[in-house]
């Protein structure tokens, strides 16, 4: 099997589920696909934020909250995912908001390793780099 078919049939639809269940603010769901091991790294205009599995449920479920009750859609755009051994993938991708029915000048890029359990078969997120704040690539194309 190819590498393209491994990522397409085993982790694409992972990955799918996982950006759907998010836009969703499940917030369970997220605790259940978050390495409890997470090593995480943000780039907010210059201020390096190291953190972990507890403090990314706990940002994720601010996040959700803050949005419950507005008109707010997540946008995901994808650039890449790449395997970097067997078991272990690297997705690439821009999350942007619409907000009130208008688009967000601003979006965070994730770059999100993700890694399959041999024994359960589950895919964890077990590494993320995120540049928060940089120019929503929805704005560069338009």
């Amino acid at each position: 099997m190819s590498l393209e078919n491994t990522i397409e049939t085993e982790f694409a639809p992972f990955f799918q589920t996982f950006k759907e269940r998010a836009k969703q603010g499940d917030i369970a769901y997220l605790k259940s696909v978050i390495s409890k091991d997470l090593a995480a790294r943000e780039n907010r205009h210059g201020s390096i934020i190291d953190y972990g599995y507890e403090e990314s449920i706990e940002g994720w479920g601010q996040a959700f909250d803050f949005f419950a009750d507005q008109d707010m859609q997540w946008v995901y755009t994808d650039h890449s995912t790449i395997q970097l051994k067997v078991g272990e993938v690297m997705a690439t991708f821009w999350i942007s908001l619409v907000l009130d029915g208008k688009k967000s000048e601003t979006a965070n890029l994730f770059v999100n390793t993700y890694q399959k359990d041999p024994m359960s078969g589950e895919w964890k997120l077990v590494r993320t780099y995120i540049e928060a704040g940089v120019e929503n690539p929805t704005s560069i194309n338009a």
